[in-house]
């Protein structure tokens, strides 16, 4: 523990030096303190033939309409041609949504004429590039706890909404509805309530049903936040009590740096992935980093003071270290711990910082960007933040549809592998955690050797880049058994045979 901790304060050192005022919220472009020479540790890499899933939605990332825009109340057309850019090689293979009905009513009723500006700008791009959506409301109004009652005419009109979008604005991305986020939770508008959320999501159903949508946009649920496995009760209620009108299986998880590295997320996720039913997919709805345990008691105090340093910063939900590189490769190892306990995909939060307004003035900041930032927050804010490439990286080279097969690394902690198929080409991922440690990893099992591959690196301070694009460092290599793989501190290699 004390020498967890003492790398912890040094690596915190390293990076806090690299902040500077008035870009309180962002690195500088200054090039990484030279590291010395660091001891390798030999392992294995076991490549194997069992399918852990045969069809991989994939990952993707939460887009909801915008808290912020510019003065007049829009985005220019740069800043919306940016966002298409980069999100096009980002390539989410699913897209949350979420909003209001709320916003949408006029008299009760829901108004076609109302600001949906956002809403057209999101599911416009997504309808364009097939990629499915969960389409959802936040949940306010749509229950009464303390009378035990449901809004009918709410959901009703929600309903109304997705017809609309589906049938008169062609919005066919539109796959899933969320009903009430995090309902399990206090927060929540259910506020734990689990029979309350059963009545208010078969009601929705019901109501999807009278307007002919119940075949094309199915419920996704039950969206619970957890961060043990005492509340698996809420996926195994959602199952027996709400049967197909289920489509899609999910849970929210914001584990800790260490739990993650430790594997011990892992562990906790697969009591939640056993709970529903085998055959049916299920994701992560939402997936972040929050240092809650003591382990990241000094990421903890350090998030507080970057918070503290930025001016616009919500100081109760932003995850400063979006700014490091190191968030990137802790992202990518519970991505990876999802597919290894047969989740098929994972939405990250967040896209853009702009999304969400947390106190006034304050943003909740865990994006890839800040995409006003020219406009409103510092030109440096809009730049691209490291942990997009680690995201993309996963998005783009396990595709929807990539059979994912199991694999395991034997004789290194902290290390982590994800491989899989795509019409008969290979993807092979590692990610090594540790910061002191550089592990080589013989390669042995099924299927090799894997020829024609790329390889990518996504490491601290050399990412070949051409303009926003990551480029792969090798070409048309082949991985053959008894090959040795190299994955340096804090870093991850990936493979493959996709373009």
């Amino acid at each position: 523990m004390k020498r967890a901790m003492n790398l912890c304060f040094c690596w915190l050192w390293r990076f806090s030096v690299a902040l500077s005022l008035p870009a309180a919220c962002a690195n500088s472009d200054d090039a990484p303190l030279p590291q010395p020479s660091l001891p390798v540790r030999q392992g294995s890499l076991m490549l194997d033939s069992r399918v852990l899933d045969e069809a991989y939605i994939g990952c993707g990332v939460q887009w909801d309409p915008y808290d912020v825009h510019n003065d007049d109340g829009h985005f220019s057309a740069a800043d919306r041609l940016r966002l298409e850019t980069r999100l096009d090689y980002l390539s989410p293979r699913i897209v949350r949504v979420m909003s209001g009905i709320g916003s949408y009513l006029t008299d009760g009723e829901f108004d076609p004429a109302s600001n949906m500006e956002d809403l057209h700008m999101i599911l416009g791009y997504c309808t364009e590039r097939s990629i499915p959506v969960v389409f959802g409301d936040w949940g306010g109004g749509f229950v009464d706890v303390e009378a035990e009652t449901v809004d009918e005419n709410r959901i009703e009109q929600s309903a109304k909404m997705v017809r609309y979008l589906l049938e008169e604005c062609g919005y066919t991305c539109i796959r899933y509805f969320n009903m009430v986020n995090e309902p399990n939770g206090s927060w929540s508008s259910t506020q734990g309530n689990c029979s309350l959320w059963i009545r208010a999501a078969r009601a929705m159903h019901a109501s999807l049903r009278r307007y002919g949508v119940d075949d094309r946009v199915a419920l996704v649920g039950p969206d619970a936040a957890v961060w043990t496995t005492a509340e698996t009760d809420w996926v195994s209620r959602t199952a027996d009590e709400l049967g197909d009108a289920i489509g899609l299986y999910d849970i929210h998880t914001y584990p800790s740096k260490a739990e993650i590295n430790a594997g011990e997320y892992g562990e906790m996720i697969a009591a939640y992935r056993a709970a529903a039913p085998a055959e049916s997919p299920m994701i992560m709805g939402e997936i972040g980093i929050k240092f809650i345990d003591e382990r990241d008691a000094a990421y903890a105090a350090e998030n507080e003071r970057r918070i503290a340093r930025c001016p616009y910063a919500s100081p109760t939900d932003s995850q400063m270290f979006v700014f490091d590189h190191l968030y990137g490769i802790d992202m990518a190892d519970a991505i990876m711990q999802t597919a290894a306990h047969g989740y098929s995909g994972c939405i990250v939060w967040m896209l853009d910082d702009a999304m969400h307004v947390n106190e006034p003035g304050r943003l909740k900041v865990w994006g890839f960007w800040n995409i006003l930032g020219e406009e409103r927050y510092g030109a440096s804010t809009e730049r691209i933040r490291p942990w997009y490439y680690a995201i993309a990286l996963l998005n783009r080279y396990f595709p929807t549809g990539s059979q994912i097969l199991a694999s395991t690394v034997r004789d290194v902690p902290g290390v982590r592998a994800m491989w899989g198929r795509f019409d008969g080409k290979p993807t092979l991922a590692v990610v090594n955690t540790n910061p002191d440690l550089a592990v080589e990893l013989t390669l042995e099992g099924v299927g090799l050797p894997l020829a024609g591959l790329d390889r990518y690196l996504y490491v601290e301070g050399v990412l070949k880049l051409d303009g926003e694009r990551l480029l792969p460092v090798a070409e048309g290599m082949t991985l053959r058994a008894g090959d040795r793989i190299r994955v340096d501190p804090e870093s991850m290699v990936v493979y493959t045979a996709l373009e």
